[in-house]
């Protein structure tokens, strides 16, 4: 049973410490320019990381307000199905393991002994943003979070090509260097409520004939009733490969552990 939660600390450190990675670059100074329909769009190939199987190990430094919280992170992905995490490091991350779905995320606290589930929902309701799984596996990956459509907007500014989409309520900002055509920037805004998030990305190495970024860089800046809260994380990864032989997701719960609710 998936049980909707009210205070999801846990959930809050353990999901945004897995979403993505290094360098805050300044936004500021840009100049505003007015979006035009289609540019030289049939050449815009911008390029995708194809996979099976990911594993993926990294250094996490995750800054919230007068917190710092720094994790080692192992990582596997089953493309569009299934993310598996297993953290360690500080306190209230050490022995941290989860699984995140579609529809679902579970979460074990191994020092604890305690297990929890919740709806894929409760992480909008967390952070006061629309996430989904496929927006976070995007960010793990570094594709575009949502797939290109023929009214996308496609414009040229400081040398990077950068396709806006408009979907519902939120606005994305997809930055794409033309060098390797992958994306190094993405804004993303919910226009309701002005929460923002911003993914960087940077040092591209080769991984299977493919460009894939091994550090990047999160902000969340959302609104409550305590006011304008930023989250940052900083991910630097140390080894990532790509497999087309199915990978291993341990998880199961012990009978002695807590069930929470």
């Amino acid at each position: 049973m998936i049980r909707k939660s009210k205070n999801a600390r846990l959930f809050s450190n353990s999901l945004i410490l897995l979403l993505t990675t290094t360098m805050l670059l300044s936004s500021c100074g840009k100049k505003l320019t007015v979006f035009s329909k289609k540019y030289d769009r049939d050449n815009l190939n911008i390029q995708e990381l194809q996979y099976d199987y990911l594993t993926i190990k990294s250094k996490i430094q995750l800054q919230e307000t007068h917190k710092t919280t720094n994790a080692t992170a192992l990582v596997r992905i089953r493309k569009d199905s299934l993310i598996w995490f297993n953290l360690s490091g500080t306190l209230g991350v050490q022995g941290l393991r989860g699984i995140i779905t579609k529809d679902s995320v579970k979460l074990l606290n191994r020092v604890d002994k305690e297990y929890k589930a919740y709806a894929i929902e409760d992480v909008a309701g967390e952070f006061n943003f629309p996430v989904d799984y496929e927006l976070i596996q995007s960010m793990v990956v570094g594709n575009m979070p949502k797939p290109r459509a023929t009214d996308d907007y496609v414009k040229v500014q400081n040398g990077k090509y950068v396709v806006r989409q408009n979907i519902g309520d939120i606005l994305i900002d997809n930055y794409v260097d033309p060098d390797v055509m992958k994306l190094v920037e993405v804004d993303v805004v919910e226009k309701s409520t002005d929460n923002r998030l911003k993914l960087m990305y940077k040092d591209f190495r080769t991984l299977n004939n493919q460009a894939f970024p091994f550090s990047s860089f999160i902000s969340l800046l959302h609104h409550n009733e305590f006011g304008e809260l930023e989250t940052q994380l900083t991910i630097d990864h140390s080894k990532v490969e790509i497999s087309d032989v199915p990978l291993k997701f341990p998880f199961s719960v012990p009978k002695k552990y807590e069930i929470l609710q």
